[in-house]
C-alpha cells in the first residue's frame, strides 16, 4: 500500500520539477532579451579613398547655372570610378544631389539639357530629380492610403526620369548610377522585368558596380515581393568580385539591416541593435548599418555609443539625410542646440527640410548654449 502511496507523489514531484524547471529556464530567456544589449566596436575600417565631391557645392553651382564647370566635375568622378571601383562612392554621392525636389530646379535642369544635348552628367541629374519627384508624389503610406492620382503622378515621373537615364547611358555605358535609377524606378512600379534587363545590362558594362547592386538589394526586400533568401543569394553572388572592389561585401549585411529597421519600427530597439551588429559582422564597416545603429541608440538614450555610429556613419557616407537627422536629434537630447543648428544648416543646402526639422531649427535658433558646429568629414 505504502508503494501504492508514493508513486503518485513521486509523479507529483516530478511534475513540480519540470514546472520549476521550465519557469527558471524562461526566467533566464527573458532575463537574457530584456538585457541591456552591447555592440563591439574595433577601429574604423575606410576602404575608399576620401569624399571630393560636396552636394551644397554642386547645388550651388546648379543655381549659377555653371553647366559646363558641372560637366567638368561629374565627368572626372565618372572617370576616378572607372579608373578605381571604390571611387563610385563618391560619384554616387555627386549625382544623388540632383534628389533635391526644390521645385525652382526644375526650370534650370531642362535649360541645362537643353543647352547641353550631349552631356551624360546632364541627363543623369534631371533622372535623379525626377526620380526623387516620383517617390515624393508616392508619399510614405501604405498602398491602400496612396490615392490612384499619387500613383499616376509617380508613374508618369519615373517614366521621364528613365528615359533621361536611357539617355545617360547611350552617352556613357558606364554610368552606373543611371542604371541604378532605371531600377529604383521600376521597383516603384513593380515592373521585375525592366528591373532584371537593366540589372543584366548594367552589370555587363560595369561588372565591379555596388550601386547597382544596392538598388536591386532593396527591390529584393519582402516588402517589395522578395525575400531575406533572394537578398543572401544575392549579396553572394557578388563576392566573386571582391578582389577587384571589396565594398561589395557590405551587401552581406543588408538582410540584416531590413530586419534591424523593421524591429526598430515596432519600437523594439534592442532587437533592432542586434541585427544591426550582424549586419556589421557580416558586412564590414558600411554606412547605413551605422547609421540605423546610432539612431537606434539614441532612441534608449545611449548617447555616447549614438554619437560614436554615427559620426562613423557621416564619415563613411557624408551628406545622408537620414545620418544628419539622426545626429540633429541626438544633438537636440543632449542638449548641444549649435551643433543640432550646424547640422541641420547643412541639411537644407541640398535637401527639403522636414516639418520635424524645422521645429527643432526654430528650438536651436532659440537656445543660448550648445558646442562648436560639427565638421563634415569624408571617407569610405
Amino acid at each position: 500500500m505504502g508503494e501504492e502511496e508514493s508513486q503518485p507523489r513521486r509523479k507529483r514531484t516530478t511534475l513540480l520539477w519540470k514546472i520549476l524547471g521550465a519557469t527558471v529556464a524562461s526566467l533566464i530567456v527573458l532575463q537574457m532579451v530584456n538585457r541591456p544589449v552591447t555592440s563591439v566596436r574595433g577601429p574604423l575600417k575606410v576602404l575608399t579613398p576620401p569624399f571630393t565631391a560636396d552636394k551644397s557645392e554642386i547645388i550651388q553651382e546648379l543655381r549659377d547655372r555653371k553647366f559646363q564647370a558641372l560637366d567638368a566635375q561629374l565627368n572626372s568622378y565618372q572617370k576616378g570610378f572607372e579608373k578605381n571601383a571604390l571611387e563610385e562612392g563618391n560619384l554616387a554621392l555627386a549625382f544623388d544631389a540632383f534628389g533635391f525636389t526644390d521645385t525652382s530646379l526644375n526650370s534650370i535642369l531642362n535649360e541645362w539639357v537643353k543647352s547641353e544635348p550631349d552631356s551624360y552628367p546632364a541627363h543623369l541629374a534631371r533622372a535623379k530629380y525626377l526620380l526623387a519627384l516620383g517617390w515624393q508624389a508616392r508619399g510614405d503610406q501604405d498602398t491602400d492610403k496612396t490615392s490612384d492620382q499619387q500613383f499616376s503622378e509617380m508613374k508618369r515621373l519615373f517614366g521621364e526620369s528613365a528615359n533621361e537615364a536611357v539617355a545617360a547611358i547611350k552617352l556613357n555605358p558606364k554610368a552606373s548610377i543611371a542604371y541604378a535609377a532605371i531600377i529604383d524606378a521600376a521597383k516603384g512600379v513593380s515592373d521585375r522585368k525592366t528591373m532584371d534587363v537593366v540589372y543584366a545590362a548594367g552589370i555587363r558594362n560595369v561588372p565591379l558596380s555596388l550601386s547597382i547592386r544596392t538598388t536591386v538589394m532593396s527591390a529584393l526586400k519582402p516588402r517589395w515581393g522578395g525575400s531575406y533568401e533572394a537578398m543572401s543569394k544575392f549579396a553572394e553572388d557578388a563576392q566573386k568580385y571582391i578582389q577587384q572592389n571589396p565594398r561589395l561585401e557590405s551587401l552581406k549585411g543588408f538582410a540584416d539591416v531590413d530586419k534591424a529597421d523593421i524591429a526598430s519600427s515596432y519600437g523594439d530597439r534592442n532587437k533592432a541593435i542586434r541585427y544591426y551588429n550582424q549586419a556589421l559582422v557580416e558586412g564590414g564597416d558600411f554606412a547605413v548599418a551605422y547609421s540605423g545603429r546610432g539612431s537606434a541608440y539614441d532612441e534608449i538614450h545611449r548617447f555616447d555609443d549614438a554619437l560614436e555610429d554615427l559620426t562613423r556613419a557621416n564619415r563613411l557616407r557624408p551628406q545622408e539625410p537620414f545620418t544628419l537627422k539622426a545626429l540633429a536629434y541626438l544633438y537636440v537630447h543632449v542638449n548641444r542646440p549649435k551643433d543640432a543648428l550646424a547640422v541641420i544648416q547643412g541639411y537644407q543646402q541640398f535637401a527639403v527640410l522636414p516639418p520635424d526639422l524645422v521645429t527643432l531649427e526654430r528650438w536651436a535658433q532659440n537656445s543660448d548654449t550648445g558646442a562648436a558646429p560639427v565638421v563634415k568629414t569624408g571617407g569610405n
